[in-house]
């Protein structure tokens, strides 16, 4: 059975949303303080960027990202596939005012699902 890794701090929502370049370097904002498995500190970036739906929802992207923030984060692409299944199954939910029909990430859920497998 896999133990879980031992909690860290967390920004809690980091993406690109959340990041601004400043003349000192990147800063991020909105940071909600948590403290978990690092794995889980990517998995909403793989939803974004906002406006970009087939970029998002292209497998190679989710590939690309799984491996450059699996390995940024020294975490396997599978917790965070799992992280991002776990984000996205959420935000579906909270959008849903307790129906989900049609959400349109539900076509995203399933690729995230289906990366999990890995």
């Amino acid at each position: 059975m896999p133990r879980q890794p031992t909690p860290v701090p967390l920004h809690g929502d980091l993406h690109p949303g959340n990041i601004v370049l400043t003349h000192n370097g990147p800063r991020v904002f909105d940071a909600k303080g948590y403290a978990g498995d690092p794995a889980f500190e990517l998995a909403n970036a793989l939803r974004h960027p906002k406006g970009m739906t087939d970029l998002v929802r292209n497998p190679r992207q989710i590939e690309t990202c799984l491996s450059l923030y699996s390995e940024a984060m020294k975490v396997s692409e599978k917790r965070l596939a799992q992280w991002a299944t776990a984000k996205c199954a959420l935000s579906i939910c909270w959008r849903s005012g307790g129906t989900i029909e049609n959400d349109p990430e539900a076509d995203l859920l399933r690729l995230f699902l289906d990366a999990t497998d890995q």
